[in-house]
Order: structure tokens, then C-alpha cells, then sequence
């Protein structure tokens, strides 16, 4: 896992862009993950222990899911799992056959609108490829 430290022009910039997703209420880490491996490309926030495996778990189940949807590509846009005092978000920033890349975003139920995160996910995505 990567965390990257501020300077520097597109690592400054993901850096920055990965930050602003955790202004969300209740999001916890969020990290850039390699749809294809499962492994994070980088990540801001406080990252649990188990981070790794949750963005290896959720990469593979964005491959699965876009393959049952059939087209080339697949037309996944998000997953989302929920736990008693979790909400484990991804959104798919793009995706061919089993690659590309996907935001996984880590938020505590307690202090989260789910429909709202996700749509301040979704807006913050086109920067975090920029």
C-alpha cells in the first residue's frame, strides 16, 4: 500500500484528490485499487489492518459482478456492502475485461448517509483519474 506524501505533481494531485473523499461524513480511508490484482495503487485516512484484504475481496467481486452483467466492460458502476458499523463503498472508475481501476471507500454507519456519500463519491471520481 502506498501513501503518498504531499509534493510532487500526479502523485500531489491523486494525493489531494483521494483526501477530499474523506471531507464525506464518516468516511474512515478510502483507497485507489487496481481492479485487475486487488492491489492499492494509494490511499489516504486511517487505514485498518484488514484494508488489504478488503480492497482484494471487493476487486474481485467487481470482476465477478461486471462479468454476470455480460458486456464487454461490464456496466458495474458501484458495489456496496454494509456490516452492522460499516459501509465498504466502491465506485468504478474504469474497467476493461479485468482491468482498471475502482475507489474503495470505507464509512462508519453511525455518522453516514449512504445515498449521499455515494453521490459525493461519484462526483469526486472524475478527479481522482485527472
Amino acid at each position: 500500500m502506498v501513501n503518498f506524501p504531499a509534493g510532487g505533481s500526479i502523485v500531489s494531485g491523486l494525493s489531494e484528490s483521494l483526501r477530499q473523499v474523506l471531507e464525506i461524513d464518516g468516511a474512515r480511508t478510502v483507497a485507489l485499487v487496481d481492479v485487475g490484482t486487488g492491489m492499492i495503487v494509494g490511499s489516504a485516512g486511517d487505514a485498518p489492518a484488514g484494508l488489504p484484504a478488503a480492497a482484494a475481496s471487493m476487486a474481485d467481486e467487481a470482476r465477478l459482478a461486471g462479468d454476470a452483467l455480460g458486456a464487454p466492460g461490464g456496466d458495474l458502476e458501484e458495489l456496496m456492502t454494509v456490516t452492522p458499523s460499516t459501509f465498504h463503498l466502491v465506485k468504478i472508475l474504469s474497467r476493461w475485461q479485468d482491468e482498471g481501476l475502482m475507489l474503495f471507500v470505507d464509512l462508519d454507519r453511525a455518522r453516514t448517509n449512504i445515498a449521499l456519500a455515494a453521490l459525493q463519491v461519484a462526483q469526486a471520481a472524475p478527479a481522482i483519474l485527472a
